[in-house]
C-alpha cells in the first residue's frame, strides 16, 4: 500500500455486479432533522465502529430522508479504512474483492439501503426489519439505532436540515447539507459525489472514484489540470470543505468565502467537465503568482445561494 493511500482495488475496472447507489436526492430536501449515533464492536485497545442514522421529516411528519452510515474504528485491521466512512468511500468496492461478498452479490451499503427502504415504506422506525444475508453483520447492530430513535422521533426536533443536490452533468453531483438550530447555522457540509458508474464520469482520471465522494474517499486527489505537471492546489478537497464548514458556523454567512484556500487566482472553470485531458490546456503555474481558484468554489456558491434563499423564505435564521 502506497503512502498516499492509493489501493489496488481503486485502479481496476468497474465491478459490474455492484448495484448500490451513493447518489443524494436531487433538489431541495428540508425538514426536522434527527440524528442518533452509537459505537459498536469496541475493543480494549480502541473505540468501536461509529454508526449513525439520520432521519428527516417534512412539515406533515412524513419521513423524506433516511440514511445509515458507519465509520470504521481506529486501528481497523485494514489501516486504509481507519476512521473512514463506509457508505461513500471505496469500502464497498473493497468488499466486492472478497470471495464471500462476490458470491453473495451484495455488500454493506446494499444492506443499509434495504433497511432504509423498509423504513420509508412503513414510515416507521418500529418493529423488526428484514436483513440481507451476506450484509447483515453490521446491520444487526445498526438497526438498534432505529429502535432508539423511535422513542423520540414523534417529538419536534430542535434542528432543521436544508439539503440541496444538483447533478452537474459530467459525472459529479454537488451536495450541500446545512443544519440550523435556534436560528443559527451549526453545520454546513458541501461534498461532490461521483457517479455510480465509470461511463458517466467524463474526465478519464476521475473514473476510478466511481461510487465515492470527494470527502469520503480515503484516496481522492484532484488530477493535475491539463498541461500541468504539479498539483494546482496545495490542500485537499476534504480539508478545504472542513475549513469552509468552520468558517460558515463562525460567520453565519454561507456566501462569504473571502480568505479561504484557493479563492483568489485565475478562475479556470471546472476543468473536469470534459472527456479529454488535452482539449483545454491551461497555462502552467508561474512561481510567485496565486494558484488558480479551486473549481469547487463556484459549484458550492451556486448551491449555497439556493439554500440561503430557501432559508430566508422560511425565516429560519435569526
Amino acid at each position: 500500500m502506497t503512502e498516499n493511500k492509493v489501493a489496488t482495488w481503486n485502479e481496476r475496472e468497474e465491478v459490474e455486479w455492484l448495484n448500490y447507489s451513493i447518489q443524494p436526492t436531487l433538489g431541495m430536501v428540508k425538514g426536522d432533522y434527527y440524528l442518533v449515533e452509537k459505537e459498536f464492536g469496541m475493543a480494549t485497545w480502541a473505540p468501536g465502529h461509529h454508526g449513525t442514522l439520520e432521519v428527516v421529516k417534512d412539515e406533515n411528519g412524513k419521513f423524506i430522508f433516511v440514511e445509515f452510515n458507519e465509520r470504521c474504528m481506529d486501528k481497523y485491521y485494514n489501516h486504509y479504512y481507519s476512521k473512514i466512512d463506509k457508505r461513500r468511500s471505496d469500502y464497498g468496492i473493497w468488499q466486492a474483492s472478497k470471495t464471500r461478498q462476490a458470491k453473495a452479490g451484495i455488500v454493506l451499503v446494499n444492506g443499509m439501503q434495504y433497511v432504509e427502504n423498509q423504513i420509508m415504506e412503513r414510515q416507521s422506525l418500529e418493529g423488526d426489519f428484514d436483513l440481507l444475508t451476506g450484509a447483515s453483520g453490521s446491520m444487526r447492530q445498526m438497526v438498534s439505532m432505529a429502535k432508539d430513535l423511535a422513542q423520540t422521533i414523534d417529538k419536534p426536533s430542535t434542528k432543521k436540515l436544508y439539503s440541496f443536490a444538483e447533478n452537474f452533468g459530467y459525472g459529479i453531483t454537488g451536495w450541500l447539507k446545512v443544519i440550523v438550530e435556534a436560528g443559527k447555522i451549526i453545520s454546513c457540509k458541501y461534498d461532490e459525489v461521483f457517479a455510480d458508474h465509470q461511463a458517466d464520469i467524463a474526465y478519464p482520471e476521475l473514473k476510478k472514484y466511481y461510487k465515492q465522494s470527494k470527502c469520503s474517499s480515503p484516496c481522492f486527489e484532484e488530477p493535475f489540470p491539463p498541461g500541468w505537471n504539479i498539483h494546482a492546489w496545495l490542500i485537499g478537497f476534504k480539508d478545504i470543505m472542513e475549513i469552509l464548514d468552520k468558517h460558515v458556523v463562525e460567520t453565519q454567512d454561507m456566501l462569504d468565502i473571502e480568505g479561504l484556500p484557493h479563492v483568489d487566482g485565475e478562475n479556470i472553470g471546472f476543468v473536469w467537465d470534459r472527456d479529454s485531458i488535452w482539449d483545454r490546456p491551461i497555462q502552467p503555474y508561474v512561481k510567485g503568482t496565486p494558484r488558480p481558484r479551486h473549481p469547487a468554489w463556484d459549484n458550492y456558491l451556486k448551491l449555497a445561494s439556493i439554500v440561503k434563499k430557501e432559508m430566508e423564505r422560511d425565516k429560519i435564521l435569526f
